[in-house]
């Protein structure tokens, strides 16, 4: 029996194919890149929204000055990240 040698394929990638490639990654992770900003520009604006207290509530007056300061109190937090955020670019 005589065996027959197989040849050896050469693992050399052309440069066309190789840039090709590589442009191709990079396309794919500016999409990636896009999408994820998208997604966190667009979860960012929920306000709460007021859940309504029925008339008929035993303490309605309290839950409702309870829930304006709770609001109130998110207001003054955001304007306060937004003050130190514009502190440290002026630095």
């Amino acid at each position: 029996m005589v065996m027959k040698s197989k040849k050896i394929k050469s693992k050399r990638v052309s440069l066309k194919k190789k840039y090709k490639v590589i442009r191709k990654v990079k396309e794919h992770n500016r999409k990636k890149g896009k999408e994820a900003t998208k997604l966190r520009l667009s979860g960012k604006n929920k306000v709460e929204k007021d859940p309504g207290i029925p008339n008929n509530w035993p303490f309605k007056e309290h839950e409702l000055k309870a829930l304006e300061a709770r609001r109130t109190k998110a207001i003054e937090e955001l304007e306060q990240k937004k003050a130190e955020r514009k502190e440290r670019l002026n630095e």
